[in-house]
């Protein structure tokens, strides 16, 4: 029995020990300070790993001191652990030791620099490095200014803007060349995929006098580059128009400058231009009865079908006309209008027909016309089935 009292005190004084030699968050905050002072940044992110898990110990402590205090109304105990909770709150990375983590990072290899990098933005408030993109640009009678900024971890992936992303002004900045840690000399191209830098940086747009000129359908990209107010460009030839596509002219976006069909030449304004080919084309389908799946005799049925605008052009004043050669079929209106239809936009007719003919499984053609404001004209040929 003597025995067992001697093991436990001994258990009891071991624990005792143990519980005194363990390392406060105070001792562990001095260690992480000591070590970042001196340099040793290796050091300094293991010390502040035991701070944090030390940290979690003593703030549950001192929570349930509170808790405690709290419900037994014992105002001197709660006191002391809302002391104690805001010293351990006031452990963590200062701005001046944030600056010195980082100036530590900066020169190791970019490798391990990145990781520890991503170590610091997770544990500082203060490290949150910043990629400023700068647009200005001044010339005759005008001045841009305008800058954006992306504040990301270090090592993500950041897409730089390019001339479509930002509708830059054509006629006034030219086209957006790419982007450079100076501004005269391009360091990434408009639009790559860049890494978020470990430190604050700024790119600036470089920008150059060009007329470019590109087409989707033909494959025309012409850029004529070093241009000047004034001077005349050549436009580029169109092939012939194939598949029911109309070319309506050359279109600048960000100036709304347009260019007819017929013209042959350019005069320069400004610093450039970006011109993209328009083209109207619509598309008709889907022509249904629903829910009749033949046409029954002497019986009013509606007639829908689609049509889309598969061109880049808006349509405004679309005509569309419902037409047979079939003298027993009855349009009840024949002619219908869109008052807009939008590129890539898909719009539904629906009128009335009435079937007087005989005869089973009979095939009655259907023509439909759509014409827009210019005369141009798209037909398209369909056959109903009688009952």
């Amino acid at each position: 029995m003597k025995a067992r009292k001697i093991i436990s005190v001994l258990l009891v004084s071991a624990l005792t020990c143990a519980m005194l030699f363990a390392s406060s968050a105070e001792n562990l905050y001095e260690d992480f300070s000591l070590a970042v002072e001196n340099g040793d940044l290796s050091g300094a992110m293991e010390s502040y790993a035991d701070l944090e898990e030390r940290l979690s110990d003593e703030l549950s402590s001192a929570n349930k001191s509170l808790e405690k205090a709290f419900e037994k109304n014992n105002r001197e105990l709660y006191l002391e652990a809302k002391s104690d909770i805001r010293t351990l709150a006031g452990y963590t990375i200062t701005e001046e030791q944030s600056d010195k983590l980082l100036s530590l990072i900066v020169e190791e290899s970019p490798e391990r620099a990145l990781e520890d990098a991503s170590w610091l933005y997770e544990n500082s408030p203060y490290y949150r490095p910043s990629l400023t993109l700068d647009y200005s640009v001044s010339g005759d009678g005008f001045s841009y200014s305008y800058h954006s900024s992306k504040i990301m971890k270090p090592g993500s992936e950041i897409t730089l803007p390019d001339q479509e992303s930002i509708n830059a002004n054509s006629n006034r900045l030219g086209r957006l060349k790419g982007w450079g840690v100076t501004k005269d000399e391009v360091t990434y191209e408009a639009g790559s995929v860049i890494t978020m830098p470990l430190t604050d940086q700024t790119l600036y747009a470089i920008w150059t006098n060009e007329v470019s000129f590109s087409d989707l359908v033909s494959g025309i990209d012409v850029k004529e580059e070093g241009v000047s107010d004034g001077d005349e460009i050549a436009l580029p030839e169109v092939p012939a128009n194939s598949e029911g596509r109309v070319f309506i002219g050359w279109y600048d976006e960000t100036t709304g400058e347009f260019i007819g069909p017929e013209a042959e030449i350019y005069t320069v304004r400004g610093n450039g231009a970006k011109f993209e080919a328009l083209y109207a084309d619509v598309e008709i389908s889907d022509v249904r009865t629903t829910p009749y799946s033949t046409l029954p005799s002497n019986t009013q049925v509606t007639l829908k079908f689609n049509v889309e605008n598969t061109g880049n052009e808006d349509f405004r004043n679309l005509e569309v006309s419902i037409s047979s050669s079939d003298e027993n079929l009855s349009i009840l209106n024949d002619t219908l209008y869109f008052r807009r239809l939008p590129a890539g936009s898909v719009g539904t007719v629906s009128t009335r027909v009435v079937y007087t003919g005989t005869g089973s499984a009979k095939a009655i053609p259907i023509t439909v016309s759509v014409t827009d404001e210019d005369g141009n004209v798209w037909q398209s040929d369909f056959s109903l089935t009688s009952k």
